[in-house]
């Protein structure tokens, strides 16, 4: 595999200000271009200390790619940084200088000259563009090796990337499967189906246990075994089964939201702890208003009885937090949003409110169909927020697995 080196740049990254999320991203997909990410370099808005690193990355790395620093302030170094440490000259280019001027004017109703900053090029450059914001990408070949200059926001550094990824693929791209479970913990997960998991020793196993997204295996190696890999991937979920919630790419909420929406379904949602997290995790997949009725998100007592109608003798006597709550909370949001499936959940994410019988951790689930209503309760370990977040996963999971049971029912039904 060929060597990567990663810069992400910005005083706001250095001073703990936001997080680095382009690394992770870009780490990820290089491992399946064929690249090895020898190191990530999170680097300050210095031109000096920007020149030094370049320069030594430059002698280490067959793949350097920096992100963020292309703007159009005084502190957006990184083309100028990237130039002398390549000993070449910065160019501007009047036809991206005028659109960007052009740009300027019609979002804004004036263009600094300062934006035209960003137009500048690095000699024998390729200009990569820009399909969100204004600073266009750039990428060198030098001496065999490749240089990326990409922008820092996010939304604006994966899509240029992905414009320009299998122009950078190596010839010894891996390939990778994902398998991602809830509901085994990872040591029984590992020694109960060893003999799957490792039935061939050229493919290297790896797992991440995560209170946001379960227990995840991934089964990786050259392209050449690819057939091997899918085999064993094969094998897995079929022994897994249901533990298995999603593969690759796919998030637990995709999953929820394609079982619904190939079988022309839908779903709404009441919440307490979770104060709206599952509805916004949700609505973040396009055309999810295809299958999504709403919420409502019921975080006091007053709005579980007054809007969802749960009985104020439930509450009195099992609790806000108890499978009689989210059972009736469950059935009624269905009824209410008149959709054909719902979820529920509420619980004490703490770091107060709990006590001897339903200490911090205990949360409530409820999945209600025009045939059946599911409860199950789960005790959570770790701080509110991810208390929160679990609870999150979890009540995808349970809406998974009762839209499953729903539709098995109905194929019996229909036999």
């Amino acid at each position: 595999m060929r060597n990567a080196i990663i810069f992400s740049i910005g005083n706001e990254l250095v001073e703990g200000l936001i997080v680095d999320t382009n690394s992770k991203y870009l780490s990820e997909k290089l491992k399946a271009l064929g690249y090895y990410v020898v190191r990530i370099e999170t680097l300050p808005d210095k031109l000096d200390i920007l020149v030094e690193r370049f320069r030594a990355g430059l002698l280490e790395a067959d793949l350097l790619i920096t992100t963020g620093g292309l703007g159009p302030t005084e502190d957006d170094l990184t083309r100028e940084a990237m130039a002398r440490a390549l000993g070449r000259k910065l160019v501007t280019d009047e036809k991206i200088a005028q659109e960007l001027v052009e740009r300027a004017l019609k979002y804004y109703g004036k263009a600094p000259e300062s934006v035209k900053k960003q137009a500048m090029v690095i000699e024998g450059a390729s200009v990569l563009n820009n399909p969100v914001g204004t600073a266009p990408g750039q990428m060198l070949q030098v001496n065999g090796k490749i240089v990326l200059l990409l922008p820092g926001p996010p939304a604006e550094m994966i899509p240029i990337f992905e414009s320009i990824a299998q122009t950078i693929k190596s010839d010894d791209a891996l390939y990778t499967r994902r398998i991602k479970t809830l509901g085994i913990p990872e040591a029984v997960l590992m020694d109960e189906y060893k003999d799957i998991i490792y039935s061939n020793p050229n493919i290297t196993v790896a797992t991440m246990a995560s209170y946001e997204r379960g227990v995840e295996v991934r089964l990786t190696g050259s392209i050449t075994v690819k057939e091997e890999i899918d085999r064993v991937a094969s094998e897995l979920l079929n022994a897994l089964g249901e533990h298995v919630y999603a593969t690759d790419d796919d998030s637990i909420e995709d999953v929820v939201y394609k079982l619904l929406n190939e079988n022309n379904l839908t779903i709404s949602f009441a919440e307490s702890c979770t104060g709206g997290m599952i509805s916004s995790k949700f609505v973040d997949i396009p055309g999810v208003s295809k299958v999504y009725k709403g919420s409502v998100v019921a975080y006091s007592n007053e709005i579980k009885s007054s809007v969802l109608k749960v009985p104020e003798s439930i509450i009195n006597t099992y609790g806000a937090v108890s499978e009689e709550c989210v059972e009736s909370m469950a059935e009624n949001v269905r009824i209410l949003l008149n959709s054909d499936f719902s979820v529920a959940v509420s619980g004490i994410a703490g770091p107060t409110g709990g006590t001897e019988k339903k200490p911090v951790g205990t949360v409530c689930f409820a999945f209600s169909s025009n045939s059946f209503t599911h409860t199950i309760t789960h005790h959570l370990r770790g701080n509110r927020e991810m208390i929160r977040k679990r609870s999150t996963l979890l009540a995808f999971d349970i809406a998974r697995r009762g839209i499953l049971k729903w539709l098995r029912q109905r194929e019996v039904s229909k036999e």
